[in-house]
């Protein structure tokens, strides 16, 4: 289900929101929108949770989501923040690295297995389907491990294998199998052809980076948000969590014993994202989005992103390059890295590094974070005043977050069952 777990009173014009990240902000601005008297409590110094720009003398550095991709939510926010969206460029190659070398993602091994193996009777969709376990009569696991983990790993940093397929599939709704694999295809294509048509697609990010984003937000809450709070938690009036599941469960620890079980077992993915600023360009990734680095290949990335080449007017005379890593990483890893895809590079190719570590990056969309999140569900069916929201709720990107923070602020008692 995409929304926000809970309710709140609409009567109660009061809302106490925990947490000043994205999730916090983007609810606090909608709800204040309609008409509520929003404070929003942040233990740390600064708003924006993992989402911030760096501006260092080499460039700017993303520490957190470097774009926005684009729904219909996401197109109206942007109006209303009176924000110009920076288009990522078009026509960029989306590479893999095969056999040790960025190569462009579609291969002819792939279209043969769509081709062959099209017609077959996918599996029956279960709760406990991983997406390895959907598309192996399809492709076979060598190919899933080469291509989906990767593109897959590229949006939430865990394989194919531990991906819970309801939740990445979710608009397949109720679903339970398709005829072919031909038939699963159209659904995808047909349901992406009913989206609204929008004046900007894609990604993208803003002048002076990410940072725009939760600054504009940060404006319109200036006087709500309560930053170095040492504020102790309470549920009074209609209370609002938008911090990690960890932090959830201990915040609700003593007074919804359930609720904190049940946010205690959403498991998070530990991440490292270091920032190349290079003298010289890395050949093969030119004009490409970067390259995805399937697992277990002897990279310690699972992925780079080509800075420069997707918005230029913020990279500007540097070449800049984001590594990403399920581990905590050093810099002498990510020389190796970058010694593996560009072999004339030297040491003194590097004019500047930023290495930022993240114990709690992203929450691990599997099995049991889909049952917790369901759990969560029906416990809240018994609340008025109490809701929880993140990236582990109501979908992983920033436009899936803006669409259920939306929807929620409009109709916060519209609670339907869980799918």
């Amino acid at each position: 289900m995409k929304r926000v777990i809970g309710k709140i009173d609409p009567n109660e014009k009061n809302v106490y929101i925990w947490g000043a990240g994205f999730s916090g902000l983007i609810l606090g601005y909608y709800l204040k929108e309609q008409g509520y008297k929003v404070t929003i409590y942040e233990r740390s110094n600064k708003i924006g949770g993992k989402i911030g720009t760096k501006k260092t003398h080499a460039g700017l550095v993303e520490k957190g989501a470097n774009a926005l991709y684009m729904n219909a939510d996401a197109m109206d926010l942007l109006k209303e923040l009176k924000l110009e969206p920076l288009p990522a460029s078009k026509k960029l190659k989306r590479l893999l690295l095969l056999n040790g070398r960025p190569r462009r993602a579609f291969q002819i091994s792939i279209l043969s297995k769509l081709a062959l193996n099209g017609h077959k009777k996918p599996p029956l969709i279960s709760d406990g389907l991983t997406v390895a376990e959907f598309f192996k009569p399809l492709l076979g696991s060598e190919n899933i491990n080469r291509f989906i983990s990767p593109a897959l790993g590229g949006i939430y940093a865990s394989s194919a294998d531990q991906l819970h397929f309801k939740s990445i599939f979710s608009e397949i709704d109720k679903i339970a199998q398709f005829d072919s694999y031909w038939e699963f295809m159209k659904f995808l294509f047909k349901n992406q052809k009913q989206k609204p048509r929008l004046e900007v697609t894609g990604s993208v990010s803003f002048d002076g980076g990410m940072q725009a984003l939760i600054n504009s937000l940060g404006d319109h809450l200036r006087n709500e948000i309560k930053i170095n709070s040492k504020e102790s938690f309470k549920l009074k009036g209609n209370t609002i969590i938008c911090t990690d599941a960890q932090s959830a469960s201990e915040l609700t620890n003593a007074m919804k014993p359930e609720f904190s079980a049940e946010l205690g077992r959403i498991r998070y993915q530990e991440l490292t994202t270091v920032t190349v600023f290079m003298k010289r360009e890395i050949r093969s990734l030119q004009k490409s989005f970067g390259v995805l680095i399937p697992l277990n290949n002897g990279f310690n990335s699972i992925g780079v992103i080509n800075n420069k080449a997707i918005f230029p007017s913020n990279n500007p005379n540097v070449f800049s390059y984001t590594f990403i890593c399920r581990k905590k990483s050093t810099n002498d890893e990510i020389m190796e890295d970058i010694k593996t895809i560009y072999t004339e590079f030297v040491p003194e190719d590097v004019d500047y590094i930023e290495n930022t570590y993240w114990d709690k990056a992203l929450p691990i969309y599997d099995l049991q974070r889909y049952l917790s999140v369901k759990k969560l569900h029906q416990l809240a069916q018994k609340e008025s005043n109490l809701a929880i929201f993140g990236n582990y709720v109501a979908g992983i990107s920033l436009r899936e977050m803006i669409s259920a923070a939306r929807t929620f602020a409009k109709n916060p008692q519209e609670y339907g069952e869980f799918k």
